[in-house]
């Protein structure tokens, strides 16, 4: 059942990659692929205008990704609105002390150089030093 999946999410990964390819990008960030079934790649559209615009497109588009998926025999689109990928805002940079860094530092000199955790408590140490202009203020 997982192998069957995780083979339609491939269809649909490469039927999204086709379409990306092929459709101009100002379409491509108000809609996309949201299914791959039986030949008949369904396409999502942010909202009525959108599906227009993509239906004047729908020949050239069954071309294109007949040559990229092959096997396409048909491209629907419906209207469904979703949420486009947020860009999620900056932690905030929280000081540290000097001796607080000292001592995460000494934590991270003990872990593996390919530590994620290493990696991460150095990263923070560095925002803090960033953050409080590398002047040490306790």
């Amino acid at each position: 059942m997982l192998a069957n999946l995780s083979l339609h999410a491939q269809r649909i990964a490469r039927a999204q990659t086709a379409y990306e390819k092929f459709m101009p990008a100002e379409l491509t960030q108000v809609s996309r692929v949201m299914n791959v079934k039986q030949g008949v790649v369904v396409v999502s559209a942010s909202s009525s205008a959108v599906a227009h615009r993509l239906k004047q497109l729908l020949p050239s588009l069954r071309q294109a990704m007949q040559e990229s998926c092959g096997e396409v025999t048909e491209v629907k689109v419906k209207v469904q609105a979703f949420d486009p990928p947020r860009i999620r805002p900056a932690s905030p940079v929280r000081p540290v002390s000097v001796p607080a860094r000292k001592a995460v530092l000494e934590g991270a000199a003990r872990l593996r150089g390919d530590s994620p955790l290493k990696q991460a408590l150095e990263h923070l140490v560095s925002r803090a030093l960033r953050s409080d202009g590398e002047s040490g203020q306790d």
